[in-house]
């Protein structure tokens, strides 16, 4: 997946500690990318549930334009792949 070429989504839920860790990075990072919070809509849950066959998180979804997906949990691998993300971003 070419970076740039992809939608970003960061699925969190409220009172997270690592959630906001990653929040936060974003932010730092200037970076905007769509947020769904599992505990507003049953149906992002779900998704997880599908996807990784549990509903833990932040989870990063990568959504190619091909609709390829790759999902990413753990706090600081996404956030790693995010300061990554940003600066192929400025080259």
């Amino acid at each position: 997946m070419k970076t740039g070429d992809e939608k970003l989504i960061l699925y969190t839920r409220n009172w997270c500690g690592y959630c906001t860790m990653v929040k936060r990075a974003v932010a730092q990072l200037g970076l905007t990318l769509e947020e769904r919070n599992i505990w507003d809509d049953p149906q992002w849950q779900n998704e997880l549930m599908q996807a990784r066959g549990r509903a833990t998180v932040p989870v990063l979804l990568r959504q190619s334009t091909d609709g390829k997906s790759e999902w990413m949990g753990e706090s600081r691998d996404i956030i790693r792949y995010l300061s990554h993300y940003r600066e192929t971003l400025e080259s």
